[in-house]
């Protein structure tokens, strides 16, 4: 071989190298990643609704906080959230997720979902610095960070209004199609506004990019370890890929629809979605005393989604009443809907997917629609609520196999059902009655218990022994037990 030949294949042998380091060492997503998300349990933080940590932020660019209207500002902010850190340690929460904290340019822009300037953070809650140590303050007590983002829209400002600040400012950057006439129609839902808001032109390469560029400004400037990405069936699914490429970091996406046929196939674009058929499923059978099986047949779509682990699981949210205003209550007495509550609680808490509970659902929060379910919260870490689901967090997070684990079901009927989650050796075996009457079963064919196992509930006092591969309990009315080795 000459000297010019093995020049080369020096040099191939080195760019090869190069490759193969970069593959190997190449930087990290930033945040946690997707596995170590399927490990957390998220906590929902309406930030105006949540805290008032900094008065003096209350009224900033002259729109004023005023608590006795519902939809405008209440003052609360990065400090208040700072401030009740501890309150949502102490229910054993691992994550939280806050509302977008965009610029706003509205009286009525308390949610942060009508953004003005992408660039600059709301004054009314403080602001980058102050967001900083926000993340600072989280990750020093254990908790990741989710940020909520909008991408589908701004806030109204056309056509009297003129448009979000530059370079949100150009007419090619929008539609200009008005209000979805057809909800049942993919092009009208991408390329209609939603409740007249002004929808971006994604077609267009610079609204694109634009895009791409202020999602890696954010999460590299913020810290924050997640995403959660508003309006996702809004926008073209190929603008998705570019987006989660852009960000670098764990996204979850809300797509508002029924039909997981629908919802899962987004999965593939974002690291993961919003499990709003398990949500319309989860207010039937444990809002309205329906039938169990109906749990099996959400359970066997789980095929659809290309990491169920994934999933936000959710009872309610700040868009839809919550969870206690529509429960049917206990017969005789419909006024008695904190069983109803358990029940789905521990049911979210130990199916697959990561549990996103909403603010104030431990306070007992009961608010119908919009805006009447955004509730200024209280703090009493001795509710009987808080502690029921510090008891169920302090579970699960205690046990790999509530985390990430496989899960097969072992029973099913009308009104009782009972599923087993496995990893790495931990066995769990979880218990739930739907009925307001006690319930004896015996669960059988369970996995890797060998007999004379003592299996003793977490959210009691009582074991069970295996036996033929068996274990037998009875549950009071809408009790959920979680068995452990």
């Amino acid at each position: 071989m000459g000297p010019i030949r093995r020049k080369r294949a020096k040099s191939a042998v080195i760019l090869l190298t190069l490759v193969l380091l970069w593959v190997v060492v190449k930087p990290p997503v930033h945040g946690m990643s997707a596995t170590e998300w399927e490990k957390r349990s998220i906590y929902f933080i309406m930030t105006d609704r949540f805290s008032n940590g900094d008065p003096a932020n209350d009224n900033y660019g002259g729109f004023v906080s005023d608590k006795n209207d519902p939809r405008k500002y209440h003052g609360g902010d990065f400090q208040g959230i700072i401030n009740r850190l501890d309150y949502i340690k102490n229910m054993g929460f691992t994550a939280i997720w806050i509302t977008p904290v965009t610029m706003q340019k509205s009286a009525q822009a308390y949610h942060g979902y009508w953004t003005y300037d992408f660039y600059s953070i709301d004054g009314h809650l403080g602001d980058m610095n102050k967001l900083k140590e926000l993340v600072s303050e989280a990750h020093s007590k254990g908790i990741a960070v989710m940020l909520d983002v909008v991408a589908n829209h701004t806030g109204d400002f056309q056509p009297n209004n003129g448009y979000a600040k530059a370079p949100f400012d150009q007419y090619d950057w929008y539609h200009h199609h008005g209000d979805v006439q057809d909800w049942n129609n993919q092009w009208w839902l991408e390329n209609g506004d939603v409740a007249g808001l002004d929808d971006l032109n994604h077609e267009n390469p610079a609204v694109a990019e634009e895009l791409k560029k202020w999602i890696s400004w954010l999460v590299q400037s913020t810290g924050v370890d997640g995403l959660r990405v508003d309006t996702v069936k809004h926008v073209p699914k190929w603008f998705w890929r570019d987006f989660d490429a852009a960000a670098n970091t764990f996204t979850l996406g809300e797509v508002y629809h029924g039909d997981p046929a629908y919802v899962a196939d987004y999965s593939n674009y974002l690291d993961g979605v919003l499990d709003f058929p398990m949500y319309y499923t989860i207010k039937d059978v444990f809002g309205q005393d329906q039938s169990m099986y109906q749990i099996r047949e959400r359970f066997n779509e789980d095929w659809r989604y290309r990491n169920i682990h994934l999933n936000g699981v959710f009872l309610d949210n700040h868009d839809v009443p919550r969870f206690l205003n529509e429960a049917s209550g206990r017969p005789g007495a419909n006024w008695d809907k904190w069983p109803q509550l358990k029940t789905a609680l521990g049911f979210m808490f130990t199916i697959r997917g990561i549990p996103v509970m909403y603010q104030g659902t431990e306070q007992g929060f009961h608010g119908g629609q919009d805006p009447y379910n955004r509730e200024d919260m209280v703090f009493d870490a001795d509710h009987e609520l808080y502690r029921y689901v510090a008891k169920l967090n302090a579970v699960r997070n205690s046990h790999p196999a509530l985390q990430n684990g496989s899960q097969q079901e072992k029973w099913v009927d009308d009104v009782f059902y009972s599923f087993q989650r496995s990893k790495d050796g931990d066995e769990v075996v979880v218990m739930i009655n739907n009925s307001w009457n006690s319930q004896t079963r015996t669960i059988p064919n369970l996995s890797n218990l060998p007999d004379g196992t003592t299996m003793y509930n977490r959210m009691g006092s009582d074991r069970e022994t295996v036996s033929g591969g068996k274990i037998t309990s009875t549950l009071g009315p809408k009790e959920v037990k979680i068995f452990t080795k």
